[in-house]
């Protein structure tokens, strides 16, 4: 049985707009203190446990500092509207002095100057209510009354709201805790705030009167600014559920209950998988009950993603917690993972700066330019390039790099009316399998702006000097790489008449049986500062494909193709070896009316990305080298960022290394998904040369790898109470020094 009442939307509004600007509103005595926090609550008393709890959400800045009030076999108080926070201590004594709350409260409006402009609301231990909202509350204003429960609430999106929280609430199962939490679910689902939403809070105490301050308070959350508040305030209840299971884990251990206490942590852990502490404490109590193999699994597995608590076991044993054992302690210690690698050496800004001069002094490198002269034209371009990839080869990789040029004939088209025997430079570094391809590439072709003028100055600094000055860097910084899979340096013409020579190059290989693994090109990496007049020297955008070009559909997923893997790939270790840089993740394939040369090898199947400047300027790209009303065209080296390109260079070369030293990627990678269960079940077969696997996992909403949990030498893994509907997986080899593959995406076995 519940009564509502609905108090009508009243006039004098305008009145009360002074009161959102300063700290004490127009009202009859402007010395009451007030402040405008508008909410909506709820209050309740559970008949079975005795527990009292209160809930509340706002369009204000943390309303659980001023609004809900609760004290241990006393009641809870909500003071809402233009609250004044008095009332929150001042009902509770009341209620311990032995009033009724409803009389409490009518005494206390009576002395109140403000108030019209008040809403409050009050429960006690028994379930007695008392309710208030002014007249000059604003609507819409709502209380209702049940059975051990009210809801209250003034600027409500419409009439519905209140009765939704109150149905809600009613037909709502489980703890306290968790019905509030459904009676504001169901209130935001009404409509909730008209004004939207920014803060939330809950508050349980314990029935007991006579429970200790620390002990009567049984749920104390708040969220103080967050687009979704209630939201967030489940997922803290959830991890607050958490750690009470961790907390009865921990008084099992003391009372030497291991079985119990490692069933508490197991718990933990499915409600709040993301924290390692619980995973540690999890395998602490195995470690008490002589599960030392398994405590061992878990302890490698927390190591891997938090690798300070190596140093909790010697701790533990220092504090009298674990039996002295130093045995144990270095099977403890060698779980450790590898030490941190030194840092990645970084491009050069001045070779590159020289590269891209040299580059544009070649008057144009057009596909259809001169290729006879050594001066101007695409022939001297690229006949510079394959002698300089030679001087790299001789200077920092003992002659090792495979430095040729690959010609192909193309047939007439829309942009080579004639065809065109056209050439990419091709520098190889050789790895123990000649068939696994890592790339990376730049385009040394340039344009002005008519696509078929061959003769005009086409300088293309930017678009793309700077990216084949940064592959030759990368090929700098990778001197003396004994590589397992190969890398190959790439720069190729024709992109600027339609992608021609990317697409002839991975046919190649298609044709020769190899697989190109991963490929990343770079494509106007000169930081310039864009068309908009913005500029930002430390952010570079990577574009990858989310649904494959090629190749079967990825299930259960748009954002794990494998060239969205390559992509967070490359942000990990690219921003690990250039700190401060922001490798921004584009899921797209590229900008609109624009293309690259990684499109041809998505379309055979192979993860591609594209990396690109965040702002461009079209000023620049493919004009004409000219003077006009004030503004210079054309793409010169002096709109050029060195260091911004060195930027780009040195976190491609550290992403290729890695690539390059790391196991093949597992293969056969399933998911089972033959039945309902709370549970993810994956399988793999070995990859080899692997010294283990680590399986990568994030919500389905997060962009990027979350955590990360090695698994050993295994090749299956069984994640307990954590649904494939809710997650999504991918699982990855690692070689004995860390190098990581990447990442593969599970399809469903059914």
């Amino acid at each position: 049985m519940r009564s509502l009442r609905s108090i009508p939307f009243l006039a004098s509004i305008s009145l009360l707009l002074p009161a959102c600007q300063h700290a004490t509103p127009t009202l009859a005595d402007a010395a009451v203190p007030t402040r405008p926090v508008h909410t909506y609550s709820i209050l309740a008393v559970d008949k079975e446990t005795g527990e009292i709890g209160v809930a509340a959400q706002s369009h204000w800045f943390s309303v659980g500092s001023r609004v809900i009030w609760a004290e241990a076999g006393v009641g809870a108080v909500v003071t809402q509207s233009f609250s004044r926070v008095a009332y929150g201590p001042e009902l509770l004594q009341d209620i311990k002095d032995g009033r009724d709350p409803a009389e409490a409260l009518a005494e206390r409006i009576a002395r109140d100057p403000g108030a019209d402009v008040r809403q409050v609301g009050v429960i006690d231990a028994q379930g007695r209510i008392g309710a208030w909202s002014g007249e000059r509350c604003i609507g819409e204003v709502a209380e209702v009354k049940g059975d051990g429960y009210l809801v209250i609430g003034n600027i409500l999106a419409n009439p519905h709201v209140a009765e939704a929280m109150a149905e809600a609430f009613e037909k709502a199962e489980g703890p306290l805790a968790e019905r509030l939490i459904a009676a504001m679910d169901a209130a935001n689902s009404a409509g909730g705030d008209l004004r939207g939403r920014q803060s939330a809070a809950l508050k349980v105490v314990s029935g007991d009167r006579g429970a200790q301050p620390s002990e009567g308070i049984l749920v104390d959350l708040r969220v103080d600014d967050h687009h979704r508040p209630m939201a967030e305030l489940s997922r803290l209840l959830r991890i607050h559920r958490a750690y009470q299971l961790a907390n009865l884990g921990d008084e099992a251990v003391a009372q030497k209950d291991i079985e119990k206490a490692t069933q508490y942590y197991q718990q933990a852990q499915e409600l709040y998988p993301e924290q390692v502490e619980l995973s540690y404490w999890r395998g602490y109590a195995l470690l008490k009950a002589g599960y030392t193999e398994e405590a061992l699994r878990i302890f490698q597995e927390v190591f891997a993603e938090e690798p300070a608590w190596v140093e909790m076991a010697p701790r533990l044993m220092a504090a009298h917690h674990l039996d002295p054992d130093p045995d144990l302690l270095a099977r403890i210690a060698a779980l450790a993972p590898a030490p941190d690698r030194p840092p990645f050496p970084e491009a050069d800004p001045n070779r590159i700066e020289a590269d891209i001069r040299r580059l544009a002094a070649f008057g144009t490198r057009h596909t259809l330019s001169d290729t006879t002269s050594d001066e101007r034209g695409i022939g001297a371009a690229r006949r510079w390039l394959r002698d300089e990839f030679q001087r790299i080869s001789d200077q920092y990789h003992g002659g090792r790099l495979q430095v040729g040029l690959e010609f192909f004939d193309i047939p007439p088209g829309r942009r080579v009316p004639d065809g065109v025997e056209l050439a990419n430079v091709v520098a190889t570094l050789p790895g123990e399998d000649p068939n696994r391809l890592f790339v990376i590439s730049g385009h040394y072709d340039s344009r002005a702006s008519d696509p078929l003028d061959a003769t005009s100055d086409a300088p293309g600094a930017n678009d793309d000097a700077s990216g084949v000055a940064a592959v030759l860097e990368a090929a700098r910084l990778l001197g003396g790489l004994r590589p397992r899979a190969t890398v190959v340096f790439l720069a190729v013409a024709g992109e600027e008449q339609g992608l021609l020579g990317s697409r002839a190059q991975a046919r190649k290989w298609q044709a020769e049986g190899r697989t190109v693994e991963g490929m990343m090109t770079l494509d106007i990496v000169g930081g310039a500062k864009g068309s908009s007049g913005k500029f930002e020297p430390w952010r570079v955008r990577v574009f990858s494909e989310g649904v494959p070009s090629a190749g079967p559909p990825i299930v259960g997923s748009d954002q794990d193709a494998p060239s969205r893997q390559l992509a967070r790939y490359l942000e990990r270790v690219g921003e690990e070896a250039v700190p401060g840089f922001d490798l921004s993740l584009i899921f797209r394939q590229d900008r609109y009316l624009r293309g690259g040369d990684h499109k041809p090898f998505n379309d055979l199947g192979w993860a591609a990305i594209r990396l690109t400047e965040p702002h461009e300027n079209y000023s620049q790209q493919h004009q004409d080298v000219r003077f006009e009303e004030g503004l210079q065209y054309g793409d010169l080296p002096e709109f050029v960022d060195f260091g911004f390109t060195a930027r780009v260079a040195t976190a491609v070369a550290a992403a290729l290394r890695e690539l390059a030293a790391a196991p093949p990627a597992p293969t056969q990678v399933v998911m089972d998904t033959s039945g309902l269960s709370p549970n993810t079940v994956i399988q793999w077969q070995p990859s080899p040369g692997a010294a283990g696997y680590a399986v990568l996992y994030r919500r389905t909403h997060e962009p990027t790898w979350s955590y990360r949990r090695v698994v050993g030498s295994e090749t299956s893994v069984t994640f307990e109470g954590r649904s494939k509907d809710d997650w999504l997986f991918a699982v990855e080899a690692f070689g004995p020094n860390g190098e990581r593959s990447l990442p593969v995406y599970p399809a469903p076995r059914f």
